[in-house]
């Protein structure tokens, strides 16, 4: 799935942050607000996708090494929740609140900046925004 082809965009015409299981670090959301602050990017898409192996991992898994960093932030965003599409769809939340949360972003939604979540849907390509 290339964020460009689901949105029929070319190159350069999105500003594109791809990490394992859309967790936001200080390293994306510096890249965020950068994008948003510089750039002056207006709509931020928080995009995961169903059968994301990142959320699998934190619900059926306990990984070691790095992964586990991604997967202990996973586990921090959708509790208990065991049903993996109701999981992703919590984790893009978690991370959009990570994301407001953030300062110079709230400078910008004064701005007209709007963060919205979606959800892949790897069978028929389909989008749904929340």
């Amino acid at each position: 799935m290339l964020p460009e082809s689901v949105f029929s965009a070319g190159i350069g015409e999105l500003f594109v942050i791809r990490v394992a299981g859309n967790v936001m670090d200080d390293h994306q959301l510096g890249s965020v607000e950068y994008a948003a602050s510089h750039l002056g990017v207006k709509l931020i898409v928080v995009m995961g996708h169903n059968h994301c192996g990142a959320v699998d991992a934190a619900i059926n898994h306990d990984p070691d090494g790095y992964i586990k960093f991604i997967t202990d932030e996973i586990r921090l965003a959708i509790g208990g929740e065991t049903d993996e599409e109701e999981a992703c769809r919590l984790n893009v939340r978690h991370s959009i609140a990570v994301i407001e949360s953030s300062l110079a972003i709230h400078e910008e939604a004064e701005h007209g900046l709007r963060v919205i979540g979606a959800l892949y849907r790897l069978e028929d390509g389909k989008v749904e925004y929340f």
